[in-house]
C-alpha cells in the first residue's frame, strides 16, 4: 500500500513512517495540510493518515478534500485524547478509521489499523470484482466459437502486462466489455475501471473530462476538477472511439503514454498517474494515419497490443448463449417467461447482425416488451422485429438501384441505433446528403 502521513510532529511522523515501512508499506510525508493535498494532487495513494489539528488546513479540511477529488482513498483519523468528539465527527463525514495518539506514541495502533484497513479494501474489491466479473461473463466472456476463444487467449496473454492495447472490432460487438475483462483479470483488477467516449464531446471537454482542470481555467469552471486520468490511477482508462479524438488531444495522450505526465487544464503543475490506456476503434487508424487524420507516433504508441473484437456474424455459435441471457435479463421482474421456438431461433441464426451483439440486445428488447403473451416467441415474430435482410430482399442483383441504396441505408441506420451522424460515416457520405436520401426514400431513421 502507498500512504500519506500528514502530521505537524516530526516525532510522530517518524514514527508512523517506521512502521508502516516495517509493514510493506510505501510511505510519503507531509508536515502540514496544504503540502498533504499537493502530493495527493501528484501522486497516487491508498490510505491518507492525518493529524486532526494542525495549522492551516486540518484534518478534517483534507478529509473533505478527498472526499471530493479521491473517494477511493482511505482516510485514517489521528487525534489527541481532547479531539475524540471531532474524531468520530470525521468518521460521520467518511474517514473509515481514528486513531489516539497514546503516551507514548508508539506503533501498536498503526499496525493493528493497517490490519483492519487491508481486510476492509480486499473485500470491498472483492465484492466489486464479483459485480464487474459477473456481468462481463454473463455479457459477452463466455462463447464456444473458434473466434471467441481466440480473442479468450489473446486477452489472458495482453493481461499479463501494463502495455496500451489496442481494440479493433464494429460497432456493437462488444469492445468495451472485452475492455472490462482485460482490466478484472489483470494486476490492476484490484483499481478503478473508466470509460469514456472519445468522439462524444468537443476538445475542451474531452481534455477537462480526461486531465481535470484548475479553478477559472474557462467559463463555467467554479473550482478545481480531477479528470478520469488521476481518477483511475492503479487501474485501466478504456478510450473508446479513439480515432475521433481531436488532433491537440492526440498530442496530449501522447505525451502522457510516453511520460505518465499530464497537466490539467489551466495549470502549470504536471502530474503523474500510474494509468493502463486501453483504446477502441471501429476505424482503419493506419489508413486514417496515411490519410493524416491520426497522428503516426500516438498510432505506434497506443497499439502495441493489438486485439481484434470479432462481428457478431463471425461467432454465431454464441448467439443461443446471448439471446438466452438478454431473454433473462431483458424481461422485468412482472413479465412473463417467454422461450424462443426452433423456427425464431433459425431466424436469429440466419441473419447476417450488421449491428452486431448491440443490435441482438435491442431485438430481443422489442420482442419481449412489444411481442405476443404466448410463451413461445415465434419466427414471425422475430422477422417482424428484424429489418430488411439480404434473405427478405431477393437477389439483389434483380433490384433496382434505388431499392438496393434504400435497404443498405436502413441497414447502416440500424447497426448504429439510428444514429444519423454515425451512419453517414460509414456510408462515406457527408450528413446533410444523408438527410436529403432519407427524405426522398421516406425514412425515418
Amino acid at each position: 500500500m502507498r500512504v500519506l502521513i500528514i502530521d505537524d510532529e516530526q516525532y510522530v511522523r517518524l514514527v508512523l513512517e517506521q512502521s508502516l515501512r516495517e509493514e510493506g508499506c510505501e510511505v510519503v510525508v507531509a508536515s502540514e495540510g496544504n503540502a498533504g493535498i499537493a502530493a495527493l494532487q501528484g501522486e497516487t495513494f491508498d490510505c491518507v493518515i492525518t493529524d486532526l489539528r494542525m495549522p492551516g488546513i486540518d484534518g478534517l479540511g483534507v478529509l473533505t478534500w478527498v472526499t471530493d477529488h479521491q473517494p477511493g482513498v482511505d482516510v485514517v483519523m489521528l487525534s489527541g485524547h481532547g479531539d475524540v468528539k471531532e474524531a468520530v465527527e470525521a468518521m460521520k463525514r467518511g474517514a473509515c478509521d481514528f486513531l489516539l495518539k497514546d503516551t507514548p506514541f508508539d506503533g501498536t495502533a498503526v499496525k493493528a489499523a493497517l490490519a483492519k484497513l487491508r481486510t476492509l479494501r480486499a473485500l470491498r474489491q472483492e465484492n466489486l470484482a464479483a459485480r464487474r466479473g459477473g456481468y462481463a461473463r454473463d455479457v459477452i466472456i463466455e462463447g464456444s466459437s473458434a473466434a471467441w476463444r481466440t480473442l479468450r487467449a489473446q486477452i489472458t496473454k495482453a493481461a499479463s502486462s501494463n502495455a496500451p492495447v489496442l481494440l479493433q472490432g464494429e460497432t456493437g460487438s462488444g469492445k468495451e466489455v472485452v475492455a472490462r475483462l482485460l482490466h478484472e483479470i489483470s494486476g490492476r483488477a484490484a483499481g478503478p475501471f473508466f470509460a469514456i467516449n472519445c468522439g462524444a464531446m468537443s476538445r475542451e471537454l474531452l481534455e477537462s473530462e480526461l486531465f481535470g482542470h484548475e479553478k477559472g481555467a474557462f467559463t463555467g469552471a467554479a473550482g478545481p476538477k480531477s479528470g478520469l486520468v488521476m481518477a483511475a490511477s492503479g487501474g485501466t482508462l478504456f478510450l473508446d472511439e479513439l480515432a475521433e479524438m481531436p488532433p491537440p488531444m492526440q498530442v496530449a495522450l501522447l505525451r502522457f503514454l510516453d511520460r505518465g505526465e499530464y497537466r490539467p487544464v489551466g495549470s502549470i503543475r504536471t502530474l503523474r498517474a500510474d494509468v493502463r490506456i486501453v483504446g477502441a476503434t471501429n476505424q482503419d487508424l493506419q489508413t486514417l494515419v496515411a490519410q493524416g487524420r491520426f497522428r503516426e507516433d500516438l498510432f505506434y504508441r497506443i497499439n502495441a497490443v493489438i486485439l481484434n473484437v470479432p462481428a457478431l456474424r463471425e461467432r454465431k455459435e454464441d448467439i443461443p448463449m446471448l439471446t438466452e441471457y438478454f431473454l433473462r435479463t431483458v424481461r422485468g421482474p412482472a413479465s412473463r417467461p417467454r422461450a424462443l421456438s426452433a423456427e425464431a431461433k433459425a431466424t436469429l441464426a440466419s441473419y447476417s447482425w450488421p449491428g452486431n451483439i448491440r443490435e441482438l440486445h435491442n431485438v430481443i428488447e422489442r420482442l419481449i416488451l412489444m411481442g405476443g403473451e404466448t410463451a413461445s416467441i415465434s419466427a414471425e415474430e422475430v422477422r417482424a422485429v428484424l429489418p430488411a435482410r439480404e434473405s427478405q430482399t431477393g437477389d439483389l442483383s434483380q433490384r433496382s438501384l434505388e431499392d438496393v441504396e434504400r435497404w443498405h441505408i436502413q441497414r447502416v441506420l440500424k447497426a448504429h441505433d439510428g444514429n444519423k451522424s454515425l451512419a453517414a460515416k460509414t456510408l462515406d457520405i457527408d450528413y446533410k446528403t444523408l438527410l436529403s436520401k432519407l427524405k426522398t426514400y421516406g425514412l425515418s431513421g
